[in-house]
């Protein structure tokens, strides 16, 4: 069942991958949403989406989307955790002790493991947090403020002593 959903997920990832290179980015962005809806798991697709949103500047919507991205792909990986425990469950339990001892468990009792892409995510989302919350205010321009602003006078330097000129010296003849 999950190696259907994981070739229907690649499909759909696929097809809108064309889309996108053909220019239709909305349409790119639901069939990239599908994807991800049918394999939570499909990095690709998730980071598609997240391209399009930089590319757009929508960096709130970059934000929401990897903070999706980040809870999905971990509730996935836990559930197939928990699959596996419950269709293992003699080798689990003849292993549990030992993994305890070696320290490759988290406290939840999940398995310590290095998702690069989530390190990636993250990195990403912290930054887009940084720039959304240090982010300048844009100046609105408005035609009052052009209307009344007050002229810059230019200041007269007639007291200045003109530069004095340099004579170069020529040597030979």
């Amino acid at each position: 069942m999950a190696r259907r959903k994981n070739i229907r997920s690649k499909e759909q990832y696929h097809s809108a991958y064309e889309l996108e290179k053909s220019g239709n980015q909305i349409a790119a962005l639901k069939g990239y949403q599908k994807a991800v809806a049918t394999d939570p798991t499909n990095v690709q697709a998730w980071n598609r989406q997240i391209i399009i949103f930089r590319k757009t500047k929508t960096k709130q919507q970059e934000i929401n989307l990897i903070k999706t991205a980040i809870a999905e792909y971990q509730k996935t990986i836990e559930s197939n955790y928990q699959n596996w425990l419950k269709s293992h469950q003699e080798k689990a339990e003849h292993t549990l002790e030992l993994a305890k001892v070696l320290g490759l468990l988290e406290t939840s009792g999940m398995p310590k493991t290095e998702h690069a892409i989530l390190d990636k995510w993250e990195t990403r989302k912290y930054l887009l947090e940084y720039r959304v919350k240090n982010a300048r205010p844009k100046k609105a321009k408005s035609i009052k403020n052009t209307i009344d602003a007050k002229p810059v006078k230019k200041k007269n330097n007639k007291t200045a002593k003109p530069m004095p000129k340099i004579q170069s010296k020529r040597i030979g003849k």
